[in-house]
């Protein structure tokens, strides 16, 4: 949101979570109408909408972990199955709203064709990526505007949940602790959080333009980084750690790799910041915050 209101984008910006704004997030206090609603609370949130008839939703409510998903079933199914059902049960009343549907690469499950494109079979290994595939299903089947955007582990948000991979990575190396690998044998394809926000607002106002009605795109780099990549880069930026390795998790995708094709067709053929670079810049975002 505060790209959005940096660029002057005119729109008025609302956003309803369970938690409130940072302490710190100034620009955004001032500059977005927020409501404390739980997406899992059917009469606010089909209430909330109605209310303000919005023109567009980008929905990004979810468990977005998928550990977080497993130890905590129902309330992945609370959140990313049924809260995506009120909130677009209530969008579809308004025939001219559309939506933006956060989703995941998790869907895929585990790919034997590498890159994987938009149409590959849908393989979900896991609860997290089940009901990111439940949730894609609804929407489409709801709201005749829509676009389902397969984000591929996003980072670089000083804000993130604790626990993902590189901002844990990052933080422990600075500290000089341990850095724990679950296999350390995965191929991920790592999205910079500014990619990721930028092809948010392309879509949000190409669906607001009309220039696109119904979409599924990889928002990621198409790129095999070894999640051991990320440790030869923290060392070779001087850090010192040490690292455990443990056996691989039944419920984590060990490969994916997006095809770009089709986000290059639909959003243009724009570079994204590379994994070296985006490492740099979260370090210098943490450096600075502490």
């Amino acid at each position: 949101m505060e790209t959005l209101i940096d660029s002057h984008c005119g729109a008025q910006l609302f956003a309803i979570d369970v938690k409130d704004f940072p302490k710190d997030a100034t620009v955004l206090r001032q500059n977005v109408e927020f409501q404390n609603i739980d997406i899992r609370d059917e009469n606010a949130v089909k209430s909330y909408v109605r209310a303000h008839k919005f023109d567009g939703i980008v929905h990004l409510a979810a468990v977005s972990r998928v550990v977080a998903a497993e130890n905590d079933k129902k309330n992945c199914i609370e959140t990313n199955f049924q809260g995506t059902k009120y909130l677009a049960e209530a969008a579809a009343e308004n025939p001219d709203c559309w939506i933006i549907f956060g989703s995941s690469r998790e869907v895929y499950g585990e790919q034997s064709v590498f890159p994987v494109k938009e149409n590959a079979e849908l393989l979900p290994l896991n609860v997290y990526g089940f009901y990111k595939l439940e949730g894609e299903r609804i929407v489409r089947s709801l709201v005749r505007k829509n676009c389902v955007l397969r984000f591929s582990n996003i980072y670089g948000n000083l804000y993130d949940i604790h626990g993902r991979v590189i901002p844990t990575f990052v933080s422990t190396a600075i500290k000089g602790g341990e850095i724990r690998l679950e296999s350390g044998e995965q191929i991920i394809d790592f999205t910079y959080i500014d990619d990721t926000v930028a092809s948010i607002i392309q879509c949000m106002k190409m669906l607001q333009s009309g220039d696109i009605d119904a979409e599924t795109v990889h928002i990621s780099p198409g790129v095999a980084n070894k999640i051991t990549d990320i440790i030869d880069i923290l060392r070779d930026m001087g850090f010192k750690f040490a690292v455990r390795k443990n056996p691989p998790r039944s419920y984590d995708v060990q490969r994916f790799v997006g095809d770009t094709v089709h986000r290059q067709q639909i959003f243009g053929d724009r570079s994204f910041i590379g994994l070296r670079e985006g490492i740099g810049k979260l370090i210098k975002l943490v450096r600075q915050k502490s």
